[in-house]
């Protein structure tokens, strides 16, 4: 059995950051563009206090909001064209894990086709009275073919100390650092179905 390819939700899947701007200027009255999202850290790229930021993410984290969402364009047809060649889609996620059933929810609504779903703690923000999520090193004892990523720390790891292709898909906020050998820079689906293509057996 071919081993799954790891796929993340949030602007991986899923259009999510794009709708911040709006909810910024909604919920602060900060202007704000998606470009200038330079930092992973919503707090910098918005100049949010603590407490705000910790609202947005209360916001964000909405049934309303997440329901909102738009598919990336080109997911759900390279997701396909995977499941078709054999490799299970494992989508693994970094929400919290009290948004597992309305995730579960957009993506069925959504048709993204997929075989399993995780709540991961990919940044040491979960606690058990929220939900159950898996861990990194549970991430790490498990085979994946290879890793679609926007987070430029999980990319590092995945493709780093678990040696997996990755595949980072081009955002303003991970423009910053450095993308390691194993790791390619990405700008569409189109363009990761492409790469991808050579290093998936038929």
């Amino acid at each position: 059995m071919k081993a799954p390819i790891f796929v993340d939700m949030d602007d991986v899947i899923a259009e999510t950051t794009r709708t911040y701007p709006a909810l910024v200027r909604r919920e602060f009255g900060v202007e704000a563009t998606y470009e200038g999202i330079a930092d992973f850290d919503l707090s910098n790229s918005f100049g949010l206090s603590r407490n705000q930021l910790a609202h947005l993410f209360k916001v964000v984290h909405t049934p309303e909001v997440l329901m909102g969402f738009s598919p990336v364009a080109g997911a759900r047809e390279t997701l396909a064209a995977w499941q078709t060649q054999g490799y299970p889609i494992a989508v693994v996620t970094g929400r919290p894990p009290e948004t597992r059933e309305i995730s579960l929810a957009w993506l069925k609504r959504e048709k993204v086709p997929f075989d399993s779903f995780d709540i991961c703690d990919k940044y040491g923000r979960h606690h058990p009275r929220q939900g159950p999520f898996i861990t990194l090193d549970e991430v790490k004892q498990r085979p994946y073919t290879l890793a679609v990523e926007d987070s430029l720390s999980m990319a590092a790891f995945l493709s780093g100390p678990m040696e997996i292709p990755t595949f980072l898909f081009d955002r303003p906020w991970n423009r910053r650092g450095r993308v390691l050998t194993a790791c390619t820079r990405c700008t569409s689906w189109p363009e990761i179905a492409a790469g991808a293509s050579r290093l998936l057996a038929p």
